[in-house]
């Protein structure tokens, strides 16, 4: 089975977040660092995280005018640690293209709409083409658009946040699926990936309750 789980380090307290990465490093794809947790550790802790062979995934989404984001995308790529870095689809063709030419050895995602707000598939579909047509390497989109984001372009990496179990509590999430749901649709596809925070670490042990998730899908 793929290992297809990336970790949402979704706090500002760095010990915390090495525990979980530590207790989930031989079940998971990679550790998504949010602002929050970013603005705590910085280059050295993203260097710290990045030591237990797990891709990086560095969620700023960035959101400005062109030559603003093309600066912070250059400083974000010389930092050599992160591999995918995720941008605003909403901010447009040009201010995508900006943040291309400026990638370096990161892999751009392009957000389409955040998984605790409503969104139409039409919108969605807007979005992710606008991140397809700038060239990006991937969009984060919810698993019930997946199938949707998928049909727009073979290629594409495609993340998706809000994974919920039926027992789970939805917190601040609005368009939600199961974990177990979510890997019939994508088992077949090496460019489908889940991000998942609370779930796995806000009770209990974050070793075991990857481990439930998994097996959920078998």
């Amino acid at each position: 089975m793929k290992k297809n789980i990336f970790i949402a380090l979704d706090f500002s307290n760095f010990e915390k977040a090495m525990d979980v990465a530590e207790h989930v490093k031989n079940d998971a794809a990679g550790l998504k660092i949010t602002n929050e947790l970013f603005a705590i550790c910085g280059k050295e802790g993203l260097e710290k995280l990045a030591g237990f062979g797990l891709e990086i995934f560095l969620d700023l989404k960035v959101h400005d005018v062109p030559n603003t984001v093309k600066k912070t995308v250059a400083s974000i790529a010389s930092l050599k640690t992160a591999k995918y870095l995720t941008v605003h689809t909403s901010g447009g063709i040009d201010m995508l293209k900006a943040a291309k030419e400026a990638e370096g050895h990161l892999e751009l995602l392009g957000v389409t709409v955040l998984t605790s707000q409503s969104a139409s598939r039409e919108q969605v579909a807007h979005l992710a083409n606008q991140g397809i047509k700038s060239g990006l390497s991937g969009v984060v989109a919810s698993a019930q658009e997946y199938s949707l984001v998928r049909s727009l372009s073979k290629d594409l990496k495609i993340f998706c946040p809000g994974i919920r179990g039926f027992e789970d509590k939805k917190d601040d999430q609005k368009r939600v699926m199961s974990y177990a749901d979510f890997y019939k649709i994508s088992k077949n596809d090496d460019k489908a990936f889940t991000v998942i925070g609370r779930p796995i670490y806000e009770s209990g042990y974050p070793s075991q309750n990857i481990k439930k998730i998994i097996q959920s899908a078998k």
